[in-house]
């Protein structure tokens, strides 16, 4: 896929932008969609369908052909659920219907009797637990945002100082779970920093990943509504979100 282009009004959303008249638009819309999905969408078939990594890749581009070469997204309502929601339950159909003719061909064209004989990649289908499939998909979709979040954050981060910040950030908030832990003193040693100036630079990167977050969450939500309860979902509110 392409770089994405960040929309110049970030009050032009992907998802509205979807329905526009205009190609170039929609395209960019597309591009944001499909970019932030992607790993959430191929995880699930993966997990859904007990298929190989490379069935799931295959799948995945598939579905999102598939999609918008339907115009399938314009047809979403936010007065009816989730943007994520309805993403979900196209892909269900989608692969019901993608392995529907996978064993049409494999019995000489007729139609079958049950959807439990085999995955993708001719595996166990397996759907016994809907929820924690859900929760992949959700898990999924939190952490390819906020992997969006940091990308855009070290790209705006061009001045010495805030290249320092997202240095301290990458050390200290993203490779803590790959390497041994490290205090704020030790990070400070290690850069040459006092520990007070090491939490200041943090917090300020945190901030700003926080706000590229936020932005990238509004550029893939239909209204004001949806992005409220999403951001609430994301930063710790209570509030249960539609669909």
């Amino acid at each position: 896929m392409s770089e994405f282009t960040p929309f110049p009004d970030t009050r032009w959303t992907a998802i509205r932008a979807l329905r526009s008249d205009d190609e170039e638009t929609r395209a960019l819309a597309w591009e944001a969609v499909s970019r932030l999905y992607w790993h959430p969408v191929q995880s699930y078939i993966r997990a859904k369908w007990k298929s190989s990594e490379q069935d799931a890749n295959d799948a995945a581009q598939n579905f999102f052909v598939h999609v918008f070469e339907k115009d399938t997204l314009a047809k979403y309502d936010s007065d009816k659920a989730r943007f994520r929601g309805f993403l979900k339950l196209c892909l269900d159909r989608f692969l019901i219907n993608e392995h529907s003719a996978r064993m049409a061909q494999k019995r000489g064209g007729g139609l079958i009797d049950s959807l439990e004989t085999a995955g993708i990649d001719g595996a166990a289908l397996d759907p016994a637990d809907p929820g924690s499939l859900d929760e992949l998909f959700e898990q999924e979709w939190r952490r390819s945002l906020f992997e969006a979040a940091v990308r855009d954050a070290e790209q705006l981060a061009t001045g010495e100082i805030a290249k320092l910040q997202f240095a301290l950030f990458k050390r200290y908030d993203l490779e803590r779970g790959t390497a041994e832990s490290v205090t704020y003193e030790q990070l400070g040693h290690e850069f040459g920093l006092s520990a007070s100036t090491v939490t200041n630079h943090l917090h300020a990167m945190r901030t700003k990943v926080r706000l590229a977050l936020l932005e990238k969450l509004r550029s893939i939500t239909a209204t004001e509504e949806e992005f409220l309860e999403e951001s609430q979902l994301l930063l710790g509110g209570r509030r249960k979100p539609r669909g």
